[in-house]
């Protein structure tokens, strides 16, 4: 009896090992991947004439949101989710990925700023790292 407790015993801890050791690197894989935020990936592939309206538009947001004139900032922010989109089909086919961190940071301001639960500090927070990940993405 001692025999086959030991013998099922090795079999799980086998299972368990092989199953560990093939799914973890695919998952933290998987996460990466379905989670491209990280700014750390970022490399210039946009010239400075593809971001330039777009790093003004966050600028002049963020003024306006220190300002505390929040209907300006508004507009201001319509005025660069509105530049986004209209450039997408030119910028996301450059790098998808890119193109999402940039996106993703972009939404979170705008939910931040627009939504139903106004978070002026996270708007901020989003648009000063939507200037940085611009720059990054920008071709010196």
């Amino acid at each position: 009896m001692k025999v086959k407790t030991t013998r099922f015993l090795s079999v799980v801890i086998a299972i368990l090992a092989l199953s560990f050791s093939s799914s973890f690197p695919f998952s933290l894989h998987a996460e990466e991947k379905n989670n491209p935020s990280s700014s750390d990936s970022l490399t210039p592939i946009y010239t400075s004439k593809e971001t330039e309206s777009f790093k003004t538009l966050a600028q002049a947001t963020l003024d306006s949101l220190a300002a505390g004139k929040k209907e300006d900032m508004v507009a201001k922010l319509t005025d660069l989710e509105t530049a986004w989109d209209e450039q997408e089909k030119n910028l996301r086919p450059k790098n998808e990925k890119i193109w999402t961190i940039l996106d993703k940071t972009l939404d979170k301001a705008i939910s931040a700023l627009r939504g139903s639960k106004y978070n002026p500090e996270k708007g901020k927070s989003a648009l000063n790292t939507l200037l940085l990940n611009l720059g990054k993405a920008t071709k010196a």
